[in-house]
């Protein structure tokens, strides 16, 4: 899944588009955890997807992040 997210976000950050990654916690949780958390790449309209680690969301925010 992670190979998935990355190469979504590689191709878009090419292609000059617009990043904004949000992380959230899991469906049925009130706080965001090591891992199995909800990320949504541009509020869900380009990608969501389940069971995110907070430490891969953080990596992902540093390489294609826009507003980083």
């Amino acid at each position: 899944m992670t190979q998935e997210i990355e190469s979504q976000l590689k191709k878009m950050k090419q292609q000059g588009k617009y990043i904004a990654l949000s992380l959230f916690p899991a469906f049925g949780k009130s706080t965001i955890e090591k891992e199995g958390n909800r990320m949504m790449v541009n509020e869900g309209r380009d990608g969501k997807y389940e069971e995110v680690s907070e430490s891969f969301y953080d990596s992902m925010v540093v390489k294609y992040d826009s507003r980083a």
